[in-house]
C-alpha cells in the first residue's frame, strides 16, 4: 500500500508535534530538578557593634584594696550583647595582650606557674600590640569567659543572649508594611507590559530557599508573554544575583537562599532585550531563629560553589527551551512547505 497525499503531511506533522512536546516536558522536568537542588543551605546575619578597651596598666597585677579584688582589666569587664553582635577590643596599654576564650589563672597565676589559664578554643585574638585592635562576632548565645594568655589575671566575661524578632505570617514591603495579596502586579515604564511577582514562603527567611514566580502579560493582546529578562536581587546596595533567563509559557521560576536579613530590592530588567523595560519591588528578609550562624556560613560557601558550577547549565537551559519551540513550530512549517511544492509538481 502506498501512502496517500494526506498521510504525507499528517503523519510527519503529528510526529513533530509529539516530539516537540516531549522535549518541552523534558526541559520542564530538568528545570524543576535544577530549581529544587538547593533546598538546605543556610546563611548568617549581621548585628550591632560594641567596643571594649584594654586600659593602660592592665599588665600590672594591681589589686583594688577598696574592693578587695582585681581591677577592671577590660573595660567593661562584663558585657551583655545579642547573638550575631560584634565586639572590638582596643589595646590602650603599653604592652601586648590577647583575648582568648577560657578561664584565666586569677591572681594565683602570679605565684603559681601552673595557673596560666585554660583556653577553650572558641576564639583567640593572638598577640596584638599597643594601639592595635581585634574584632570578633558572637554567633551563638551563651556565657563566654576570656582572658589574656600573657597576663592570666586579666579576665573578662561576654554574655550573649539570643535575639528575638517578630516574623510575620504574610508578605511585607521593605518598610514592614503588609502586602495583602500575591502576586503583586506592576507595569513597565511604558505601561505596555504587566509584570507579576510572587514568592514562597510568604515571609522570607535566611537559610530557607525562596522560590520567586515571575509572570508577564501583554495588555494590548490580552495574553501571557514568552520573554527574556534579567532576574536581579539587590541587598544593602550590593547586587546579590543577576540571572539572565526567560519566561516559559508566560512564567519563570527562580530560587535563591539569602545570606542576610534586611530589605531586598527585586528587579526584573532588560525585559524582551529592551534595557529601558524593567519592573521593581521591595520586600524584607527576616533572620531565621532556628539556624545557627556558624553552620550557616559554611553552608553558604557550599551553595555559592554549587551555584557557580551550574551557571553554564542555566544558560544552556534557556537555549534548549528556544530549540524546543523551534522544533514545535519549524518542523510543521517545513512539512507544509514540502507538501505545497509536491502538489505543484516541483518536487
Amino acid at each position: 500500500m502506498f501512502a496517500t497525499k494526506s498521510s504525507i503531511i499528517t503523519l510527519p506533522f503529528i510526529t513533530s508535534i509529539t516530539i516537540g512536546f516531549l522535549l518541552l516536558i523534558l526541559v520542564q522536568s530538568i528545570s524543576l530538578v535544577h530549581n529544587t537542588h538547593y533546598n538546605n543551605y543556610v546563611y548568617a546575619k549581621t548585628g550591632k557593634h560594641y567596643t571594649i578597651t584594654i586600659p593602660k596598666g592592665s599588665a600590672n597585677p594591681e589589686v583594688d584594696i577598696t574592693k578587695l579584688g582585681p581591677r577592671q582589666w577590660y573595660l567593661p569587664r562584663t558585657m551583655t550583647i545579642g547573638s550575631n553582635d560584634t565586639i572590638t577590643w582596643i589595646n590602650q596599654d603599653t604592652e601586648a595582650h590577647t583575648v582568648t576564650s577560657g578561664t584565666g589563672g586569677g591572681m594565683e597565676s602570679l605565684v603559681n606557674v601552673n595557673k596560666k589559664g585554660s583556653p577553650t578554643g572558641e576564639f583567640n585574638s593572638g598577640l596584638f600590640k599597643p594601639g592595635q585592635s581585634w574584632t570578633h562576632t558572637f554567633t551563638e548565645s551563651g556565657v563566654y569567659n576570656y582572658f589574656c594568655t600573657i597576663h592570666p589575671w586579666m579576665e573578662g566575661i561576654i554574655n550573649v543572649k539570643a535575639q528575638t524578632q517578630n516574623i510575620p505570617k504574610y508578605p511585607v514591603t521593605d518598610t514592614g508594611k503588609r502586602i495583602d495579596k500575591l502576586p503583586v502586579y506592576t507595569f513597565t515604564p511604558d505601561g505596555k507590559l504587566e509584570v507579576g511577582l510572587s514568592w514562597n514562603p510568604k515571609a522570607l527567611l535566611t537559610g530557607t530557599e525562596t522560590t520567586f514566580f515571575v509572570t508577564f502579560f501583554d495588555r494590548a493582546n490580552n495574553k501571557p508573554n514568552l520573554l527574556s529578562f534579567d532576574f536581579v536581587l539587590i541587598q544593602n546596595g550590593k547586587q546579590l544575583k543577576r540571572i539572565p533567563t526567560s519566561a516559559q509559557i508566560g512564567m519563570s521560576v527562580q530560587n535563591y537562599v539569602f545570606a542576610n536579613s534586611g530589605p531586598v530590592n527585586i528587579r526584573i530588567e532588560n525585559i524582551g532585550g529592551i534595557k529601558t523595560a524593567f519592573a521593581a519591588l521591595n520586600t524584607t528578609v527576616f533572620n531565621n531563629p532556628s539556624i545557627s550562624s556558624s553552620s550557616a556560613s559554611q553552608l553558604a560557601l557550599q551553595y555559592e560553589k554549587s551555584n557557580q558550577q551550574s551557571s553554564l547549565f542555566q544558560v544552556n537551559l534557556v537555549t534548549l527551551v528556544s530549540i524546543v519551540y523551534a522544533v514545535i513550530i519549524g518542523i510543521p512549517a517545513a512539512v507544509a512547505a514540502t507538501y505545497i511544492l509536491y502538489k505543484k509538481g516541483i518536487i
